[in-house]
């Protein structure tokens, strides 16, 4: 029995030794991470737990609606947890970091904000960091307390400070920073190293709203601190103000610039970009103090009006909340929540070049992400999200989802590398003694696969070179054809990640060649096309132009001599934007001005067109979603200075951008595509149409706005268009059917619920007339059918001897027509005979029974 127990009890520990998620009671108000623990305020409770968010205390607190705990931060150096609540007018409590229900210290003292006011508050390094502040900003108080402390403090944290722990009382004067508007404090933060702390804020004043960034440096007089204070008014976007932060997040780096990301709203609900996500450098602040704001004692930077705009916009979208980001190497990695509840991740190179969006975690049921997120303090390996009443962890790299070679570096997470011995997408330390291929520094320019051409005795030869870290692993195998023919009379590995095949010269046209590269490096097989050109003979419109050239088909550009030549022994190839940026020119970029359509089908759409400016010079039209990290990359079809004709590729339902590729592999220019859902077709009306053609027929359905064309018996036919719908004439047909018909979009085809069926022309019997004052009444008889005419479907003319008169039908019933020919007192009108239109049907009827027309197939 006890080992029974035993092994039941390994069990449970096994099963909770590590979670990703923990639900509370109550709603979420606040959390904190430190060096080992994470710490969460709810309604009721201030909960413990490991970093793998197993519960190890809890402490419970007043549930009384007035009371919170607005004030949460790990002091890790002094093993303590400060928080400061509402309870009366306020305390700060000092508690074990290691055991929260153990307090060392409690004061009744008005350090936080009131209930459901902003604040913002951490730990600030002076004196090497031998000493500590504590710095809060917070929104005016309740009117039954009475305090003046609106603005930013700075509170002691240890005992054997001056005037005691929590004390704001400086050596000499008062120390604060006031608001002159109303402010809403949303982030704070130090530099590392921590020279200076920063606080960014919300204001209203009679000019409008505005988002502020503060600059104080860190001293350990608080008077100096306090009056240090410089800033600027944050403007973000060039599209629309967006004049409201909703989160923030420094980019904590050891060198300069210090980089900063926040989201801005509009603050217009139902627009698909009301927020934004920008880059800012703070480095950049002036010696200027906003005039929201004034020091006490008084500031020593003069006021001013400085306006600071981004570095770069990375990400437009409906419902971004909030933003945490890092650095890693030479990239920044950018996490962000949204108020439906998903986390995604957007990375940024050295340029501020993002990559796509990829989905990390998304909630069942839409809960917003809390507006501040934290990074696992030991490797960064996880981050911590709150959603409600649930934390979670969440891996910032999900490598395994990853199956292929090609899918891996399509992530464009610089954490995740294909390992070659394991054939698995994996971290740089999951793949220790191997190849590891990863997203180069300037992976969106660079190829996975370069080449270059030398000319060596006469015979050319081409060598093929794999982007990897590493040198350990099976070496790759290539194959170079041209056409369906080996293009190598001698082909040979010359290192791990490279391959050189030689050939004579005599295989090169002076028109260039074509050639198929296949590389195959574990059991995963890359293949690219290429195009070798005469280096010597490659001379173009521009320097720019030429070396670009040059440089796309593996040759040496020298900058010097401006000319293309075979490359020189084993030298490795310079990448286009690196030879050629001397050359380039913004004269001759192209540039898109519009686009149609716009708007398409998940099924994509053909003969696209694309208007601009220097489009002779593309080569492919490239795609990318912001939810997804797959580039779509399409031809063009037809080119011209000013036109490019293309296909647009079926997709994810969402926005797209598009730019335009030069052979230099540059992206050129910007506009979007919005795909929509999938057209729909419920029926036909009418379903049914005579032998001769011609009837309209209105498609019934959803965004039929994206159908190319109707296809009925395998016949492709043209379609119309208006603002309530789309219809097509049915074509001649003598046979009844029933036929299926479909809608061509892009390249497939939606089948419709309906068929049509096809019925013999309408028969015409007799007519008569009647006069009145002003018209003359026709009468016609027909055949009773099942083509259930409409007054639209009908065309009647009145003829009398050479002359025509138009007779307006009224009425269309199933055994006669009724219309009307208006006379004047100058024309009297004598019908003897009656030409009728059914659409491609006409017949000639006089007071004879008419011709009846046969329906049979051929």
């Amino acid at each position: 029995m006890r080992t029974v127990y035993l092994g039941m009890l390994l069990l449970f520990q096994s099963a909770v030794s590590s979670l990703t998620e923990f639900s509370v009671k109550g709603e979420i108000r606040n959390f904190a991470v430190g060096n080992g623990k994470v710490f969460v305020v709810t309604d009721s409770q201030l909960l413990q737990m490991r970093l793998d968010l197993v519960e190890e205390k809890h402490k419970d607190i007043s549930d009384h609606t007035h009371h919170q705990v607005n004030i949460l931060l790990p002091f890790d150096a002094n093993k303590t947890l400060i928080t400061c609540g509402t309870s009366d007018c306020g305390y700060c409590e000092l508690l074990d970091i290691n055991d929260i229900s153990r307090s060392l210290y409690r004061e009744d003292v008005s350090v936080g904000p009131s209930v459901n006011k902003s604040s913002v508050s951490f730990i600030v390094d002076f004196d090497e960091g031998k000493e500590t502040y504590m710095l809060v900003a917070r929104e005016k108080i309740s009117d039954h307390c009475i305090s003046d402390d609106e603005g930013v403090s700075l509170r002691n944290t240890l005992d054997s400070q001056s005037g005691g722990i929590f004390s704001k009382v400086a050596s000499s004067n008062e120390a604060s920073i006031s608001p002159q508007s109303d402010a809403e404090w949303i982030d704070g933060f130090q530099s590392s190293p921590p020279s200076h702390s920063y606080l960014l804020v919300n204001v209203k004043s009679g000019t409008g709203p505005a988002v502020v960034v503060l600059r104080m440096k860190n001293s350990r007089s608080k008077t100096e601190m306090t009056r240090s204070l410089q800033g600027a008014v944050l403007q973000c976007c060039d599209d629309k103000d967006r004049k409201k932060l909703l989160s923030s997040s420094a980019v904590l780096s050891s060198g300069s610039p210090l980089l900063w990301a926040g989201i801005f709203t509009a603050q217009e609900a139902h627009d698909p970009q009301n927020t934004a996500l920008a880059i800012y450098d703070l480095s950049q602040l002036r010696d200027r103090v906003p005039s929201y704001f004034s020091c006490r004692p008084h500031c020593t930077a003069q006021k001013g009006g400085d306006a600071l705009s981004p570095r770069a916009v990375v990400l437009k979208h409906s419902s971004m909340s909030s933003v945490a980001a890092e650095k890693r190497g030479s990239w920044t990695e950018l996490y962000i929540g949204t108020a439906n509840g998903q986390l995604m991740k957007i990375v940024l190179d050295k340029a501020f070049n993002s990559g796509c969006v990829t989905l990390l975690y998304s909630s069942d049921d839409g809960r917003m992400v809390f507006p501040r997120m934290h990074f696992d303090p030991v490797d960064h390996t996880y981050i911590y999200i709150a959603l409600r009443n649930q934390i979670r962890r969440v891996a910032v790299s999900q490598c395994s989802i990853y199956s292929t070679l090609t899918d891996c570096r399509a992530s464009q997470d610089p954490s995740c590398g294909w390992c070659v011995t394991t054939n698995k997408c994996s971290t740089k330390d999951e793949c220790s003694n191997s190849i590891w291929i990863p997203i180069p520094e300037d992976f969106f320019q660079k190829e996975l696969i370069t080449f270059q051409v030398a000319k060596v005795s006469g015979k050319l030869s081409l060598s093929l070179y794999l982007t990897a870290q590493g040198t350990v692993g099976p070496p790759l195998k290539c194959s170079i054809k041209a056409g369906n023919v080996d293009l190598c009379d001698n082909l040979t590995l010359v290192s791990p990640n490279s391959c050189s095949c030689s050939f004579s010269s005599q295989h090169l046209p002076p028109e260039g060649l074509r050639v198929t590269a296949t590389v195959t490096i574990g059991d995963q097989k890359i293949t690219e096309n290429l195009k070798v050109r005469s280096c010597p003979n490659i001379t173009e419109t521009s320097p720019y132009a030429a070396c670009a050239a040059c440089v796309s088909v593996g040759c040496h550009w020298s900058p010097v001599s401006q000319n293309c030549s075979w490359t020189q022994g084993s030298a490795l190839q310079v990448h286009i934007q690196d030879a050629c940026k001397e050359f380039f020119s913004e004269k001759y970029t192209p540039e898109i001005l519009s686009m149609l359509p716009n708007q398409v089908s998940l099924y994509g759409k053909n003969n696209a067109i694309i208007k601009g400016k220097n489009l002779d010079t593309v080569v492919k039209i490239r795609l990318q979603g912001s939810k997804e990290c797959e580039l779509k990359e399409t031809p063009v079809l037809e080119r011209s200075t000013d036109t490019l004709k293309f296909s647009i590729p079926s997709g994810n339902k969402g926005t797209v951008r598009v730019c335009v590729v030069t052979e230099d592999g540059r992206c050129h220019s910007n506009a979007t595509i919005t795909y929509g859902s999938q057209p729909t077709c419920t029926g036909l009306q009418p379903r049914n149409t005579w032998a001769s053609g011609g009837r309209k027929i209105e498609v019934l359905g959803s965004s039929l706005e994206y159908v190319e064309k109707v296809i009925v018996n395998d016949k492709e036919m043209s379609i119309k268009s208006s603002t309530v719908g789309v219809w097509f004439h049915s074509s001649p047909l003598l046979c009844s059917g029933p036929f299926s018909v479909s809608l061509r979009v892009g390249n497939s085809t939606v089948d419709c619920v309906d068929k049509l069926f096809y019925l013999p022309n309408p028969e015409f019997i007799s007519f008569s007339t009647s006069q009145d004052v002003s018209y003359v009444l026709v009468f016609i008889n027909k055949k009773q059918d099942r083509l259930n005419m409409r007054v639209e479907d009908v065309k009647v003319w009145g003829l009398q001897e050479e002359k025509q008169f138009e007779c307006v039908v009224e009425k269309v019933i199933s055994t006669a027509i009724v219309c009307d020919i208006l006379e004047t007192q100058e024309v009297r009108i004598n019908v003897t005979s009656l030409r009728i239109s059914v659409g491609d049907f006409s017949t000639i009827l006089k007071t004879q029974v008419g011709h009846t027309d046969s329906l049979f197939c051929v």
